[in-house]
């Protein structure tokens, strides 16, 4: 065999990992020329690797007075320097390769992988990307790129590195990682979960994997799969406060209030300091009317960690905006740290803008919450659905008016139980009205369920194969209402109480199917100034399940599609519904709950006036607010922001939208 046959084969076992091997054929070729410059340096690089540095430098030093012009003794002399923990000076042998040799993989690879390592993400990135051009099919150099590429944000780029992974290296833990990273950082919970999962089955004791795996769960809704997910984490390390606190959190998701509360006071039995377990107390506290308390233990947790953001967003919820001087300071810092995730410093940028709000500092509010409306935005931009998408919401609209174009008898039974639907758009008063009618000693109070978006996403995935002349068949109706009903009970639908809520606003979508499902529901339509309406939602941090809420020309546009819908029930159902105006409940709020009240088939009780002392627990952005009575306080709000709304108000006029009530023009 020729000494370069030797050598090839020596750097075969070296990448084998079989540095035995590789130094045994690097010895028997030096033995018979003891001044071959390749193999001393490829026999140094062998014992650096192996841990034997030291022993290295003599033969690496040696090949670089043979041949310094040697772009692969270079990278001898880097994996030297690397061993030695000499990282710069490694990445000079690097680069001098790279000079030397630019069209040669293993000079770009290792030059890209050191300046990874010296945090060069953006060079880093440059070099492997040229690597990968060399060699398409290196793995490492694949993974590596990709790792860089999420390093500095581009995420499709990364996505398209770790496309060039072979199915083998594809599923290795470090490429598992990664592809959960990236569908964390892009709001891709199913694939978060796919990843998550996957990374579980090869490394079983990987936290990390079992935490992303959880909040993939819970991010969908899943909280109780979410606490089955996260629990043995708790359990291997049960002194960890961070373990109890986020099970704390998925219990109170899951709106098990108290199991949720054991959790966040192990937390702080276990770690005075730590700040999670009081926001979790100031949460519980809000939903529960202890305002007094929710304040409290907000400003604990605040003093304990200045850059947790949901304790402030929290402390403004419970205070309506009146925060202290420092607060205010501490405040305006953490929404403006460019050092804080784009997380934080959006639910930092919403709470400013209340904070602002509250001192009147109406220009600044509006830049807060234009600030971190830009941020959610950019979020929502590289998430799967890639943010509102008006055509196919326009699409949607026609599908379901084509579909009930007429009230049709509903197959499905009336039911022991009857649910109130309040439906309209959010920040139209569902809460307010939900809270009074809950009140009634023979309604239960359930907030938000979310089962019917679910159902009507699986009808719309229906109705598009099926084509609209279809008969909706009796069995899905049927395991529809099941679905229903067992979550309702999850959500609070108590069986000794005939009725119950279900005040999730996106429902105004499904009232053709609610018909369909539950023949003896009430609903409730409630419709606000659309204005007031629109600066509502834009003033709130609403998940990426509303991706029009950030952007004004959007949620005009959402806003035309809702009364587009609602007219249409209007012609077809709405002999069956109830309608009240915001404006006029608050202004007259006993006669029309009265009448709503007597719509939904209930005796009057005074009770329904009394909500705002009810022993019930309200999980809504307006848990404060609806502890309050009803109110015109909150009535013309938006004047102050006039100049502001400009594309707010022009893309209502273009939908048609009346700009006072809310309602459709009948022209359009």
């Amino acid at each position: 065999m020729s000494q370069s046959s030797n050598l090839d084969e020596a750097r075969r076992a070296r990448l084998a990992g079989a540095y035995g091997r590789a130094e045994l054929i690097c010895r028997e070729i030096i033995d018979k020329n003891p001044i071959d410059a390749l193999a001393l340096g490829l026999l140094g690089q062998c014992l650096a690797e192996a841990g034997d540095p030291r022993a290295a430098a003599h033969f690496i030093e040696l090949a670089l007075s043979l041949a310094p012009a040697q772009p692969e003794i270079r990278l001898n002399a880097a994996a030297l320097r690397e061993a030695e923990g000499d990282l710069e000076e490694a990445l000079k042998e690097a680069e001098e390769a790279v000079r030397l040799a630019p069209g040669k993989f293993e000079a770009q690879a290792t030059l890209g992988k050191l300046l990874g390592q010296a945090g060069d993400y953006r060079r880093a990135a440059e070099a492997l990307s040229t690597a990968a051009r060399l060699n398409p099919r290196h793995p490492g150099a694949a993974l590596l790129l990709a790792g860089a590429l999420a390093e500095i944000g581009d995420d499709e780029g990364a996505e398209r590195a770790l496309g060039l992974l072979g199915e083998r290296a594809g599923s290795s833990p470090e490429a598992l990682r990664l592809r959960a990273h990236l569908a964390q950082r892009r709001g891709d919970w199913p694939r978060l979960v796919e990843a998550a999962t996957r990374l579980l089955s090869a490394s079983p004791q990987d936290e990390e994997a079992r935490a992303a795996l959880a909040f993939g769960l819970a991010a969908q809704g899943y909280y109780d799969d979410a606490t089955q997910a996260y629990q043995p984490l708790a359990e291997r390390e049960p002194r960890q406060a961070r373990h109890r606190a986020a099970l704390g959190r998925y219990r109170l998701g899951a709106r098990d209030l108290d199991g949720a509360r054991r959790y966040f006071e192990q937390a702080a039995a276990l770690d005075a300091s730590f700040a999670e377990p009081h926001y979790g107390f100031a949460r519980i506290k809000t939903v529960l009317g202890d305002l007094a308390g929710a304040e409290e233990a907000a400003r604990r947790a605040i003093t304990l960690d200045p850059t947790l953001a949901e304790a402030f967003a929290q402390l403004v919820e419970v205070t309506e905006g009146r925060l202290r001087e420092p607060e205010f300071a501490a405040l305006e810092r953490l929404a403006a740290d460019l050092n804080q995730g784009a997380d934080k410093r959006i639910i930092a940028g919403f709470a400013l803008g209340e904070a602002l709000h509250q001192r009147r500092e109406h220009a600044a509010a509006f830049a807060a919450w234009s600030g971190a409306n830009e941020l959610q935005a950019q979020l929502l931009r590289r998430a799967p659905n890639g943010g509102y998408k008006a055509a196919l919401q326009a699409k949607t609209t026609g599908l379901l008016k084509k579909w009930f174009s007429t009230d049709a008898e509903s197959p499905a039974e009336a039911g022991a139980r009857r649910p109130i639907f309040i439906v309209g758009m959010p920040r139209s008063g569902t809460s307010l009205l939900e809270a009074a009618l809950s009140a009634h000693p023979d309604v239960s109070g359930c907030g938000e369920i979310p089962a019917l978006p679910f159902i009507l996403k699986e009808f719309l995935a229906w109705a598009r194969e099926a084509g609209e002349t279809s008969t909706l068949p009796a069995e899905k109706i049927a395991a529809w209402r099941t679905l229903y009903f067992r979550q309702a009970r999850k959500y609070g639908a108590d069986d000794n109480a005939p009725f119950f809520t279900d005040k999730q606003p996106l429902n105004f979508m499904a009232i053709g199917l609610i018909r369909r499902l539950f023949p003896d529901a009430a609903i409730i339509h409630i419709r606000r100034n659309p204005v007031e309406t629109g600066l509502s939602i834009y003033r709130r941090n609403f998940s990426e399940q509303w991706p029009f809420a950030c952007d004004l020309d959007s949620i005009g546009h959402f806003y035309g599609q809702y009364a587009e819908l609602m007219r249409h029930w209007e012609q077809t159902h709405g002999e069956t519904f109830a309608f009240v105006q915001y404006e006029q409940l608050v202004g007259a709020f006993e006669d029309e709950l009265r009448r709503l009240v007597e719509y939904c088939g209930l005796s009057w009780d005074k009770a329904c006036l009394e909500f705002p002392s009810a022993a019930r627990p309200m999980m809504t952005f307006s848990a404060a607010q609806v502890r309050k009575p009803a109110s015109k306080n909150h009535l013309g709000a938006a004047k102050a922001y006039e100049n502001h709304l400009a594309p707010l108000r022009e893309a209502l006029s273009r939908a048609g939208v009346d700009l006072e009530t809310g309602s459709l023009a009948p022209n359009r």
